[in-house]
């Protein structure tokens, strides 16, 4: 290739053309995200230009559902100076293209580096010819800048190792810090590196250069837990898999997935159709085959002086693997969670052909170049193949969020209330429609925000019945599997739906809301309760799987079967066998303890009362398929324990529907100002109202 740089931008540049063209006939001229999430940022950076940064809609409290710091700023910027709506989605779009072409002759620099021209030439190549990874640059949001950082910073870090000169690679690593979490781990591990390697080091106050990226990652981390409460942004809070799966079927997970990468992505055994993670795999349109070998060979062959430092950033990125997947939804989106590493992926196929060629080849230069020119065909015709698989798969994803997204957003322009609130539990059109949105998975929406993952459903039940009337929106946006999967959606909307798109795909559906269940939870029903409380005073209360009000009372539960956690969901019955109040209220199957502090008054006895059931479903998550399962609780058992100490016990057999039961603390376990609660045993645990007698008058 006598002018590569040039060469390769042309190549990069034809295959983004090649994108656009499907995109834009499969949705009539317009510029289409992959991923509506690309329109949840667009409404944070217009948030910023127009100086209510941090807050989805204007007068909302603080959130940072924009993973990434500096890609929001920079989409700020265009929106600012009048770019925007779809010409704000087009900019996105088009800036990952330019990373894309920086990236590509970023690939080509790093693979002449370690092997040669040619090793060079078919880097660059491999990073433009990507398939999947040509697609997480196009497809609009952060993981194209942080690809193309990622492969700045380790041309910069080879090229400044021999001279002990930090300045090349502080830079890009400051950015990488300020555009991902995933950044800061990053800084520190290649911060310690550089600081304990022997050589030449620059001396003096310039040998602290490399902490300014973990210093500019470790302000963004303060910024967020100032401006939100939380250390990290509010998109990735609840999503941890230790969290929700439990240690030990996480690891289950992690170690599953971390071999479908090595021996799917990376080795391509597996077929297109076979999962990897959570998703279907399209494993052998990664990389090239026996990709893992070529990387092998390219780490042991490295030449001086880069082969130590080439190493480092090896360890440093399996190390950010192991770190980051307990905390990520595995193979979602095409694995863009670890899609950083796939550059460098490529990057090192490419230097490790040449080694690999030279090895079999030994002396004789004639078979080794024939060696290394027919191999290299074959890698680039397979990326050839993988890169227009993955630009129909483009147009087909653009075309289905035309189809539906883009439907239910002219839907409500034309036929809503501008400014009207809606929860949202399908998509991400506030940018483009004007109206308020109350995301009901958390995110963007404070009021939603505490709740696991695991017990999504139950913690949207709640959330929404601790508003008030009039902050409950009168519209849902759902889709069509979401209404299927959860049924007390159902409860809360007025069917038929107003709208329903025409995708050929998971339809999204909108509908008015209807929430007369909605705060019947708040009561106790039962005459005996009634009698059993007569002439107390209500002193605290606590609803279970309500994350913010089990914040306040320091609530925690153990709950499992053989290993297995079981988590809360929502549930809707009747009183007296179903003669009695309709009530929709979340909790869970204790099979273990729940522990918590409540307000009280030394001196004066403590009246509990629960509401339990006689079944309930229970919410398990495991390697190997989760779901929800009904259990029976026909013989329930307590044991109440107060400051640690045992105080009573309970037996009873649950009545059909709903049912109380009341415990009673007498007065001298009560403590002044909080008293910690234990309760342990069988049984089903969903409200708690706490009562003691009136204190004296005067």
């Amino acid at each position: 290739m006598p002018r590569p740089t040039a060469s390769l931008v042309l190549l990069a540049l034809a295959v983004a053309l090649l994108f656009l063209a499907f995109m834009l006939a499969a949705t009539d001229g317009h510029f289409v995200p992959q991923i509506v999430d690309l329109y949840l940022v667009c409404q944070y950076a217009r948030a910023l230009a127009e100086g209510h940064p941090f807050r989805y809609n204007p007068g909302d409290p603080p959130s940072t559902g924009a993973t990434s710091l500096l890609h929001t700023a920079l989409l700020a910027v265009p929106h600012a100076v009048g770019i925007r709506g779809e010409a704000l989605v087009a900019f996105a779009i088009l800036t990952g293209i330019v990373f894309y072409c920086l990236t590509v002759v970023l690939a080509w620099r790093v693979g002449r580096l370690l092997g040669g021209p040619r090793e060079g030439v078919l880097a660059g190549v491999l990073v433009a010819l990507g398939g999947p990874v040509v697609w997480g640059f196009l497809y609009g949001a952060d993981i194209a800048l942080f690809m193309f950082l990622m492969l700045w910073l380790l041309a910069a870090w080879l090229e400044g190792w021999p001279s002990g000169a930090a300045t090349g690679w502080v830079i890009p690593a400051a950015l990488l810090s300020l555009a991902r979490p995933e950044g800061l781990p990053l800084a520190l591990i290649l911060a310690v590196a550089w600081l304990l390697a022997p050589g030449p080091r620059t001396r003096g106050a310039a040998r602290l250069l490399p902490l300014v990226p973990v210093a500019a990652g470790v302000a963004v981390l303060v910024l967020y837990r100032a401006v939100t409460g939380f250390w990290l942004g509010t998109s990735v809070a609840d999503k941890s898999l230790v969290a929700n799966y439990g240690l030990g079927e996480s690891l289950g997970v992690v170690a599953e997935y971390s071999i479908d990468v090595v021996r799917g992505l990376l080795l391509g055994f597996y077929p297109s159709q076979a999962p990897v993670g959570f998703s279907r795999g399209w494993a052998p349109l990664y990389f090239a085959p026996l990709a893992l070998v070529f990387v092998v060979l390219a780490l042991v062959r490295a030449p001086e002086p880069w082969r130590r430092p080439l190493r480092i950033w090896m360890l440093a990125l399996v190390a950010l693997f192991v770190l980051l997947a307990p905390n990520m939804f595995l193979g979602a989106h095409f694995n863009r969670y670890i899609m950083w590493a796939f550059p460098t992926v490529h990057v090192l196929t490419a230097v490790g052909l040449g080694q690999a060629s030279r090895l079999v080849a030994r002396d004789d230069l004639a078979l080794e170049a024939a060696l290394f020119r027919a191999a290299a065909l074959v890698l680039v015709a397979l990326g050839a193949l993988s890169t227009l698989r993955f630009a129909v798969i483009y147009g087909d994803l653009a075309g289905e969020i035309s189809r539906r997204d883009l439907a239910a957003a002219q839907w409500i322009r034309n036929n809503l209330p501008s400014g009207v609130a809606i929860a949202n539990l399908a998509t991400s059109v506030e940018y483009l429609t004007g109206h308020r949105s109350l995301n009901l998975h958390g995110v963007t929406a404070p009021a939603f925000f505490g709740n696991r993952v695991a017990e999504r459903e139950a913690g949207v039940l709640e959330a929404l019945s601790r508003l008030s009337p009039a902050e409950r929106p009168p519209y849902l946006i759902t889709t069509a599997s979401a209404q299927e999967k959860y049924p007390t959606m159902r409860e809360l909307v007025e069917p038929p739906p107003l709208f329903r798109s025409t995708s050929f795909g998971d339809e999204i559906e909108i509908y008015r809301t209807r929430f007369d269940l909605l705060g019947r939870n708040a009561h106790y029903y039962l005459p005996e309760t009634r009698t059993a409380v007569q002439g107390l005073e209500e002193v605290d209360r606590l609803n279970v799987c309500d994350g913010r009000d089990e914040a306040a009372h320091d609530y925690e539960f153990r709950s499992g079967l053989g290993g297995l956690r079981l988590f809360g969901t929502p549930r809707v019955a009747a009183y007296s066998a179903g003669e009695g109040e309709k009530v929709a209220d979340a909790g869970r199957v204790i099979l273990g303890e729940e522990s918590f502090r409540v307000r009280t008054s030394a001196g004066r006895d403590l009246i509990i009362v629960l509401r339990t059931a006689d079944s309930a479903s229970a919410g398990v998550l495991r390697a190997s398929g989760s779901g929800q399962f009904p259990l029976e609780i026909r013989e329930a058992g307590i044991v109440l324990r107060v400051e640690g100490q045992t105080v009573g016990k309970v037996a009873f057999h649950p009545r059909p529907g709903w049912d109380e039961q009341v415990l009673r603390v007498t007065a001298d376990r009560v403590q002044q100002g909080h008293t910690r609660l234990t309760l342990s045993g069988r049984y089903a645990s969903y409200y708690y109202w706490f009562f003691q007698p009136p204190s004296p008058s005067p």
